[in-house]
């Protein structure tokens, strides 16, 4: 039988492979005690072992005399670090404050405070398609529910909180006096530490006045209320509007 190679650019493709190396890191183990930690279907669990034996990133050792156990071969734990290393990669990635998270940071220096994801996310679409101050990298939009999104602008919001620069809290929002919907805003503040971060984001993408006047610019657009905006958006770029509802 001819020995199957493994890349490591399929074993990153394999959810399950991935999740069986970084398990049996922490020590040999039954199948039956992989199966239960990692879950899915046994005929899976039990197809990934076999690539991974022949690939000979595991091996087989008899801990007791009935039952045969699996572990990491040196090659395995090898290919363990990597992944390791990978995720810490990833990790700090998201730390890194970029320019369109700059842009985030210098919003809210001067609106203090910006209430839901959808004013936000119409805020800097504004500022790239009405003002076109932006420049360089920054976040793509595309017609969805609520008019453009991003999905990178609520990804890049969390991962600010993360670094403790702004705080997101949680509001219930009743939908009107005639309904008794009921949602959950979040609402975008500077931290103390934040705001002096904040201030030298600005400094640095508020050199130009034109770009200064977009910023504050959108105090009045972030004072509209939510559907009076989105009704701007939609009107100014109709190409952007959420889709017709279904008959």
């Amino acid at each position: 039988m001819s020995k199957i190679t493994i890349t490591l650019s399929e074993i990153l493709n394999e959810k399950r492979t991935i999740e069986i190396l970084m398990t049996l890191q922490n020590g040999p183990q039954h199948i039956r005690s992989l199966h239960r930690a990692i879950g899915g279907s046994m005929s899976t669990i039990v197809d990934r072992v076999n690539s991974l034996l022949q690939a000979g990133l595991l091996r087989e050792t008899e801990l007791s005399r009935r039952e045969k156990y699996l572990e990491l071969t040196e090659r395995g734990k090898a290919v363990v670090s990597v992944l390791d290393w990978l995720e810490m990669s990833v990790t700090k990635s998201k730390m890194i404050l970029d320019r369109p998270k700059k842009w985030i940071l210098a919003l809210l220096y001067v609106l203090e405070e910006i209430k839901g994801s959808t004013r936000l996310e119409k805020l800097l679409f504004l500022l790239k398609e009405q003002f076109g101050v932006t420049g360089g990298p920054f976040y793509q939009f595309t017609p969805y529910l609520f008019g453009p999104f991003s999905s990178e602008i609520l990804e890049d919001a969390k991962a600010l909180r993360d670094m403790g620069l702004i705080d997101i809290s949680l509001d219930t929002i009743v939908a009107s006096e005639l309904s008794d919907a009921i949602f959950i805003r979040k609402t975008y503040r500077l931290t103390e530490k934040g705001k002096e971060k904040a201030k030298k984001c600005y400094m640095e993408i508020a050199s130009d006045e034109r770009v200064r006047e977009a910023i504050y610019k959108m105090r009045e657009y972030n004072s509209m209320p939510l559907s009076n905006l989105l009704n701007y958006v939609y009107e100014k770029f109709p190409s952007y509007s959420p889709p017709p509802e279904m008959p």
